[in-house]
């Protein structure tokens, strides 16, 4: 599929939004994607015809503000958490995510670099360094490399211990 990147293949892919560039929805059921993650305020994502090909969505608004703003990071910290409870049975599951926001690179690569701390026990650099070999604009946009690693080293002790 056009515009697609696996960070875990068959498991966790990411695109840019519809709002940016158009999908087919036959073809995301065709990819085996069992759910859209919106980052986004969710543009051009028609829940109804996902629904028809047995596509679930979750909508889980990350700021979009570029450089980020006052407040941006709590409600990242927030936004993380939340996707990780509700994310966490369906990985587990085997089920494929698909995440995407506007364009795929910074709230996507946020949570992306979040799911693989969480599954790969990894710290938040290793974790942003898997997320940029896949997706290198990934964390491009000003200001948002430095947020991701400030809200990801705050998720970190969730994990557990790592080894340095």
């Amino acid at each position: 599929m056009d515009k697609l990147f696996w960070l875990v293949p068959g498991q966790i892919a990411g695109r840019s939004g519809p709002n940016k560039d158009p999908w087919k929805i036959a073809e995301l059921a065709e990819t085996g994607i069992d759910l859209v993650v919106s980052l986004n305020d969710a543009v051009g994502v028609d829940s109804k015809e996902l629904c028809q090909y047995q596509i679930e969505h979750l909508h889980i608004e990350l700021p979009p503000n570029i450089p980020p703003k006052a407040g941006d990071e709590q409600h990242c910290l927030a936004g993380l958490t939340q996707a990780w409870h509700q994310l966490e049975p369906v990985l587990s599951s085997g089920q494929t995510v698909l995440i995407h926001c506007r364009s795929g690179k910074d709230r996507t690569g946020l949570l992306m670099a979040y799911l693989v701390m969480q599954l790969e026990k990894l710290p938040p650099s290793e974790a942003i360094a898997m997320v940029k070999e896949v997706r290198p604009i990934a964390l491009s946009a000003e200001g948002w490399l430095d947020m991701a690693e400030q809200v990801l080293s705050q998720l970190e002790p969730q994990l557990g211990q790592f080894s340095a």
